[in-house]
């Protein structure tokens, strides 16, 4: 059975890249990169800070939690990742693109993506 919920931390390195921490990625660490509206989102979170520790609970069908924002997910395909849209996020309202090393982190392209700082 895969997990629902997740502890993820993500860091911005000194070329200003931010990147999940992820120890047992097998292949290069530029994979790890957030890219494509998921870097604005780290920094929005991390509010001016280098390192960001997030909540993620994963659903297939919405669900009512108090505190969370939250990604749903507009379209995906194996091999090019998933977009998803922001709400919840005061002052940022976009587009987010979560790329394949979702599938080794996630297991899976969930269709709600509800998130937290911690």
């Amino acid at each position: 059975m895969r997990r629902s919920k997740y502890d993820l931390a993500f860091h911005r390195e000194d070329d200003g890249v931010w990147y999940v921490d992820f120890p047992d990625w097998p292949f290069a660490h530029h994979n790890l990169a957030m890219v494509g509206g998921a870097d604005k989102l780290c920094s929005y979170l991390a509010d001016g800070k280098r390192t960001i520790r997030v909540e993620v609970i994963a659903c297939k069908h919405p669900i009512s939690l108090s505190g969370y924002s939250i990604l749903t997910k507009t379209y995906s395909n194996l091999f090019y990742g998933a977009d998803y849209d922001a709400t919840g996020f005061e002052n940022l309202h976009r587009s987010v693109w979560i790329c394949p090393v979702t599938l080794f982190v996630l297991g899976r392209y969930p269709k709600y993506l509800y998130l937290k700082k911690i």
